[in-house]
């Protein structure tokens, strides 16, 4: 049985299916080999992130932009000559102010023009918060809209995007953090791929 087969998507929704697993790979340190290499022509974004998970929920960048506000998983794009595990560490500095351990690969999630990367964190330090990547200052009315880090608690994981990962959580029957925390660490096994449309 695939790990995803025991959440339920969300009623009537038909805004991401599973695509297809993805392979773990054995080691994820600043000397693995699994850099962010385009093929040429291939116009696709690579993106890496986290899952980080805290006694008040999931860490989350809340976006508000064009008069909307949502979550975001903390992350952003890879680097030339970087490994996804590097970027998704940079990424969470840069945007939580937290130094974390990469436990594995949990979830690729494919949307529109992007290959999105989530690896399962831990914090190992920092301040959470204290983030100071260039976008963390862009104020709410700019074209790029403003970024905020804060813990999203369990009864809103339904509105995390990406959507496949948020609606998976959501439908933990249990509120508790750790019930997430244990379906994202069984992703370990066997990562799940979507395709959110």
């Amino acid at each position: 049985m695939h790990p995803v087969s025991r959440t339920a998507q969300p009623a009537g929704s038909r805004s991401w299916q599973l695509a297809h697993d993805v392979r773990r790979p054995d080691v994820l340190s600043s000397t693995d080999d699994h850099r962010s290499h385009p093929v040429l022509g291939d116009p696709r974004m690579i993106r890496a992130g986290v899952l980080l998970f805290g006694a008040d929920g999931i860490a989350v960048i809340e976006r508000i932009r064009d008069g909307l506000t949502y979550y975001v998983l903390p992350g952003g794009q890879v680097d030339p000559g970087e490994t996804l595990a590097e970027a998704a560490r940079r990424e969470t500095y840069e945007e939580l102010g937290l130094h974390v351990r990469i436990h594995g690969a949990v979830a690729v999630v494919n949307f529109r023009d992007s290959t999105q990367h989530y690896f399962l964190a831990e914090a190992i330090g920092g301040e959470f918060g204290t983030g100071n990547g260039p976008e963390m200052d862009s104020p709410a009315d700019s074209e790029a809209g403003s970024y905020r880090a804060l813990w999203l608690p369990p009864h809103r994981y339904g509105e995390l995007k990406p959507k496949p990962i948020g609606a998976a959580l959501a439908a933990v029957p249990d509120p508790a953090v750790s019930a997430a925390e244990a379906l994202v660490t069984e992703w370990l096994q066997a990562p799940p791929g979507f395709d959110e449309v």
